[in-house]
This record gives structure tokens, sequence and C-alpha cells, in this order.
């Protein structure tokens, strides 16, 4: 993802192997890529017979959205408790709700 918001247009998985450190085989890169446009994480183009990729949403946004949903369930499933605890963790390092 760091790739996709680094680049000011949408790139190819080629591009995207290039700039990661690591060393990871293009076909791992493509299915990375096409997983995330399957999930609506990413936009997938076709250009000829290449497929181009961009983030849909800014790294802020998406750390929101994924923020949001990860509490909501949360919530939702222990209630008052992850209340609670979310309070003290912030309390801990210093943060005011």
């Amino acid at each position: 993802m760091d790739v996709l918001w680094s680049s000011p247009n949408p790139i190819k998985p080629s591009d995207v192997q290039k700039k990661i450190t690591n060393e990871y085989a293009y076909t791992t890169i493509m299915t990375v890529l096409k997983r995330l446009a399957d999930k609506k994480v990413v936009t997938r183009t076709k250009k000829g017979n290449t497929f181009y990729y961009s983030a849909i949403e800014d790294r802020q946004t998406f750390a929101c959205t994924c923020l949001d949903d990860l509490f909501t369930r949360l919530f939702r499933s222990y209630g008052e408790t992850v209340a609670v605890s979310f309070n003290k963790i912030a309390k801990t390092n210093g943060y005011k709700l």
C-alpha cells in the first residue's frame, strides 16, 4: 500500500515490485494486488494486457476506515468492556478523550 500511496498515478505490478525493498515474486505482487482490488481497497484498470493499480483512499482515510470497522466489531461483541479498556489505554499513553 505504501508504494501505491506514494505514486501519483496508477502503477503496474512490476513497478510495485521494483519499489519494494524486500524481494517478492512478481506473481505474489500480482496476487496481493488482485485481492486488494477484490476487497475494494485499490482500483484495477486494464490498459492493453496490463493492469494498473491505485489506492482508493489516502493513507489516513484508509486507517480511519479500518479502525472504525475494528472498533465497531469490538463494541458489538464486547460492549462497555471495550470502551473501558480503550479509555484506560488512552490515559496510560497520555491521550485525552
